[in-house]
């Protein structure tokens, strides 16, 4: 007993030094990390459309669905400029039956024009053949032959009026293409100005009211999209090697003790920014590190959570615990970083 009394300090200093180093090499197997939180997909949303906000149909931090209305820009000058686009299409439309019934009347006149040539041209050469005979006189071949160019030139006056006239359709089916295509447009302009959500999400920091107005760009709001939640885990640089696209892992929130989720790493961060510039001067700035211990560099590694309880709502920016299911080599991991001490 007067052993076990005396010795019993140690004992207990073993003990505790036990069991910590057990909690330790348990926390270590793995890698693991309480650098991490929860986030999505997140976009501010922005009206395409200028105007002022005439309904606002979602309130702050509602979970909407996709293709729900969100706001409405006014959207009466959107509506008219798509009817008068209409109209000037419907014009042009008329204007190109009347140009085409013109270009198949000339065309009909160029046959017309055609037969006077072949006809005058047979007079000609009748008149010549007879002049040779003397049953005719000079002046009435001369008067064939002016005929006949007269002939020529009123048919070749008539395909150049034909061919205007083609070009002329042409230019006007380009003008109704190009109105059709600015009519397509400003219908998707009509469209845009109710605003939707593009997929599930939530509607985060709005402070909008019916009456201001905005133009393209400006920031109403912003929607976190709830399809899919991710978990940014910052990892130590000594852990990095082994962590590879696909490598699982399992995942604890602060916001719901107790469950776990799994989840699998799709991306990790290559690079950390640690060059600083003074902002007065434009030289580089270095911070003054701990003289007696250099902490590793973290880097992102974001994981996917595969099994979301669609029941519990999770919290962008929340805090969470990761481990991924590989080996961390801990003991290698112990004696490597005992050379950051200086």
């Amino acid at each position: 007993m007067r052993i076990i009394r005396k010795y019993l300090p140690l004992f207990l200093l073993v003990f505790i030094f036990l069991c910590c180093a057990a909690y330790w090499l348990y926390w270590h197997l793995k890698p693991f990390t309480d650098d991490a939180f929860v986030f999505a997909n997140t976009r501010p949303v922005s009206p395409w459309t200028a105007g002022y906000v005439t309904g606002i149909f979602v309130r702050n931090n509602q979970f909407v669905r996709c293709g729900s209305p969100l706001f409405t820009i006014f959207s009466p000058p959107y509506l008219l400029k798509a009817r008068e686009l209409q109209h000037e299409k419907e014009a042009l439309e008329a204007k190109l039956k009347s140009c085409e019934a013109q270009w198949h009347r000339a065309l009909e006149e160029i046959k017309t024009f055609r037969a006077d040539v072949e006809k005058f041209r047979y007079f000609y050469s009748r008149a010549g053949a007879m002049f040779k005979s003397a049953a005719v006189s000079e002046d009435y071949v001369v008067e064939q032959d002016r005929n006949l160019k007269v002939a020529l030139a009123r048919m070749t006056a008539a395909e150049h009026n034909a061919e205007a006239l083609k070009h002329d359709c042409s230019m006007l089916r380009a003008q109704i293409k190009k109105t059709a295509a600015a009519l397509e447009l400003q219908q998707i302009w009509c469209e845009q100005t109710t605003v939707t959500a593009l997929s599930d999400g939530y509607v985060v920091n709005m402070t909008l009211s019916p009456g201001g107005y905005y133009k393209p760009g400006d920031v109403l709001f912003a929607f976190v999209d709830s399809s899919t939640w991710y978990v940014q885990a910052n990892f130590k640089e000594s852990e990095l090697s082994e962590i590879k696209n696909g490598t699982r892992a399992r995942i604890w929130l602060r916001q719901y003790p107790g469950r776990e989720y799994q989840g699998e790493v799709c991306n990790v961060g290559w690079g950390a920014e640690r060059r600083l510039t003074a902002q007065h001067t434009g030289v580089a700035d270095v911070k003054k590190e701990n003289e007696w211990f250099m902490l590793p560099q973290r880097y992102p590694v974001q994981i996917k959570i595969l099994d979301p309880d669609k029941s519990l709502h999770l919290h962008f920016g929340g805090s969470a615990y990761v481990e991924l299911d590989i080996p961390s080599h801990p003991f290698r991991q112990f004696f490597w970083e005992l050379f950051l001490w200086k």
